[in-house]
């Protein structure tokens, strides 16, 4: 299985990177992407910037002299960019990068692009479904899925679990330890799917769209979590 990690830095990248490196058959490549609206030599200056001042330098130069790391100037739904993805033969997309991806990027993928929703779909799509869920008493979860051209309407789901945030004393905290679950739950996801009985559940229309909660609400949130019992 061949995968990109679609990212807009290198360093966000190497933790997904090395835990895909962990699943059996696994090729792993890290696609540098600019960010909406970020030109092409700013994007490559960036990269260049991060590469010599940032810890790690010698592991990132192994993974660019061994190809592993891809840098696109243009805007990933470009024409030429999407040539290259296309050459790459890749078969699944984790995503990393801050963009948003449009149909003939997702289909560049031979199984679409991966998305770690830090809510449990179908129940909870869209904004704050973190601090929705738990203003709701519902539990708190991750969900990664294939997405599509819609907010989180992606029907593929790949994994589905709760995750216990009760060590957590804030909505930054809690939100902070969901994402830094994604190189984990990105690597099981594709464990899941190399397996030979593996079946996809399903993300129907169950569920609602949820969008920024406000502040008062907010307040209520950030009471309850700084509440929970160890």
């Amino acid at each position: 299985m061949r995968a990109g990690i679609l990212a807009n830095s290198l360093p966000a990248a190497l933790k997904i990177y090395d835990e895909a490196l962990k699943v059996r058959g696994c090729a792993p490549f890290i696609l540098l992407c600019p960010t909406q609206g970020e030109s092409g030599w700013r994007s490559v200056s960036k990269h260049l910037a991060r590469l010599f001042l940032k810890r790690g330098r010698a592991k990132s130069l192994r993974l660019i002299f061994g190809r592993r790391v891809l840098l696109f100037r243009k805007r990933l739904d470009h024409p030429d960019t999407l040539e290259r993805l296309k050459r790459l033969n890749l078969d699944v997309g984790l995503h990393k990068a801050g963009v948003i991806y449009r149909e003939p990027t997702i289909h560049a993928f031979r199984l679409g692009i991966l998305n770690p929703h830090i809510g449990r779909l179908p129940g909870y799509r869209g904004r704050n479904v973190m601090e929705w869920s738990v203003i709701q008493g519902d539990a708190v979860g991750i969900t990664v899925f294939f997405i599509d051209a819609g907010i989180d309407t992606g029907q593929r789901i790949v994994l589905r679990e709760e995750v216990d945030i009760k060590h957590c004393r804030s909505i930054g905290e809690a939100k902070q330890y969901l994402f830094d679950l994604d190189a984990e739950f990105f690597r099981r996801a594709l464990e899941l799917l190399r397996s030979e009985d593996f079946e996809y559940q399903l993300n129907d229309d169950s569920g609602r769209r949820y969008y920024v909660m406000s502040k008062l609400f907010q307040g209520v949130v950030e009471k309850v979590i700084m509440n929970y019992e160890f």
